[in-house]
């Protein structure tokens, strides 16, 4: 139960302390940038946690006579109809991740909250005194073309394949199982914001999302579509340094 516990919550302090290393290496290189909120540059500490992360369950699985393999649940003859189940995963986890979204910028804006995208989820645009240098975005889009295919399974074999799983047969109720992962997942992503408000309603959005996939994977007890469609949500946003790039927005 201990390593449940650790694999749900051990990205939170990895994340941060990868982001202040980062911070520090940005000031010896003369940078200034708008500590913590880096959004368009997360691929790159989020890569470097997956890596670390990847080590760490290895080691935990191997400790118990467990693997990948056995977690994720791939079978080749069912790979097509896989695909479909991650499109359809994502239609699905899609409209209460919206709907989170919007009813908490509601509860934070009241009627006025269309108002507020820009600060939410792009910040203080105006006031940001970080100017990325080419070579520094060159780095976040390379990074971000290997990002999906570390992150999308490193954080479903945590969260779903390993901590629920390991919380079910622990506690044997289905929503401690779910949630308690569900709330690791949510943490960490507010780390992807660009305002504390964006924090606030990144947590709840992927809280939302995290135990939406966990009572997915209960249900359908294959772990390999859930990653499908995570995949399929990291490409999305790994897409984006490279448009920042590509557009000289930086």
């Amino acid at each position: 139960m201990k390593n449940a516990w650790i694999v749900s919550f051990i990205r939170i302090p990895l994340l941060i302390s990868v982001l202040l290393l980062l911070f520090v290496l940005f000031k010896l290189f003369g940078l200034e940038l708008p500590f913590p909120f880096l959004p368009d540059l997360s691929t790159i500490y989020f890569t470097v946690v997956n890596v670390l992360c990847y080590f760490f369950l290895k080691r935990v699985l191997k400790k118990e006579g467990r693997s990948f393999n056995e977690l994720i649940g791939f079978r080749r003859e069912l790979l097509g109809k896989d695909i479909l189940f991650g499109f359809l995963w994502l239609f699905v986890l899609y409209i209460p991740f919206v709907i989170a979204v919007i009813a908490t910028m509601f509860l934070l804006y009241g009627v006025d909250f269309v108002n507020h995208f820009q600060t939410v989820f792009a910040g203080d645009i105006e006031g940001a005194a970080f100017s990325r240098p080419r070579w520094l975005m060159w780095s976040a889009a390379v990074v971000s073309l290997i990002f999906p295919f570390l992150n999308a399974p490193i954080e479903e074999l945590m969260y779903r394949g390993y901590a629920q799983t390991m919380f079910k047969k622990y506690y044997s109720k289905l929503w401690v199982a779910i949630l308690i992962p569900a709330s690791g997942f949510a943490l960490q992503h507010i780390m992807l914001a660009a305002s504390v408000q964006g924090a606030f309603i990144y947590a709840v959005a992927f809280f939302v999302w995290g135990a939406g996939s966990g009572f997915i994977y209960y249900k359908q007890k294959r772990l390999f579509p859930l990653i499908v469609c995570h995949f399929i949500v990291n490409i999305a946003f790994s897409v984006f340094p490279i448009i920042f790039l590509v557009f000289n927005i930086y």
